[in-house]
């Protein structure tokens, strides 16, 4: 899970999977370490059978079985189900489970469609792109989802470019900005379709674009002049010489230890945001 968790209570021999990490748990803390990290995943199918006969069987705490259970009895909402387990565990401080409850009771009172785009939202935030983009695609799949105003489709569509976007995969972004643009119609959605388009090093497809959706020969030079200027910032460019420069000498073998160790924490970054 990334970090050791020190578990002070039972062991399950069985764990219980989450699948929507795909994840297995074997403890009280480690159920209370996923939720805490996870609130935008969880949704009302978290409150199962299942969960509640795991806690009680696997790991024996018989009461906190019987209070869950009695809790779905009397279908109580999903951000008091939350907070039995994470105040029975202990794990988290007060004002941690508090945290938890309000983000998880801010979204149960919205349509499903909009409970989905928040977590979207939040793991976007959160730079779980990878998340963001499954949440999205989930949506737009979803049949009853095709039933929301078009300016909404259009937006989560927008939301999804930019996941692609900060992937680097532009002509993916490209496709869902000009899918948002058709919803939406909002200048935004169609500023970075052709940004992305220039990003792709794409001309023929940029200027089909500018084209197809009669775009002002002056707005098309505008984005393809800010795109232009973003790769030519004096940071950008001063680090390009100076790696090209190490690459091109070689003979220093301290100084491509350095560049090695800049191209490794870039590697990192990106593995960071495509994390799942």
């Amino acid at each position: 899970m990334g970090e050791l968790i020190l578990c002070e209570k039972p062991i399950a021999a069985n764990p219980i999977f989450m699948e929507e990490v795909s994840l297995n748990l074997y403890s009280l803390e480690e159920l209370s370490y996923y939720i805490a990290n996870n609130i935008y995943l969880l949704n009302a199918n978290f409150i199962s059978m299942d969960l509640c006969h795991w806690i009680g069987r696997e790991l024996g705490y018989k009461d906190l079985e019987k209070q869950l259970m009695e809790s779905m009895k009397n279908h109580a909402p999903l951000h008091l189900f939350v907070g039995q387990i994470l105040t029975y565990s202990g794990y988290l401080t007060a004002q941690e489970i508090r945290r938890v409850i309000e983000v998880i009771a801010s979204f149960e009172n919205k349509s499903p469609a909009e409970c989905q785009k928040m977590r979207a939202d939040r793991l976007m935030e959160q730079d779980r792109i990878v998340d963001a983009i499954y949440e999205y695609e989930h949506m737009i799949d979803d049949e009853s989802f095709r039933q929301a105003p078009a300016h909404v489709e259009g937006d989560v569509w927008h939301n999804l470019g930019c996941a692609y976007a900060r992937l680097f995969f532009f002509p993916e972004a490209c496709s869902c900005f000009e899918e948002a643009y058709r919803r939406n119609h909002r200048d935004l959605s169609l500023k970075g379709m052709l940004a992305c388009m220039r990003c792709a090093k794409d001309e023929d497809g940029f200027d089909a674009l500018v084209k197809r959706y009669f775009v002002p020969e002056n707005e098309a030079r505008k984005i393809k002049e800010e795109v232009t200027a973003l790769s030519r910032q004096e940071e950008i460019r001063a680090f390009d010489a100076e790696v090209d420069r190490l690459y091109a000498e070689r003979q220093d073998d301290g100084e491509m230890t350095k560049a090695r160790q800049i191209l490794q924490r870039w590697k990192e970054d990106y593995s960071r945001l495509c994390q799942i």
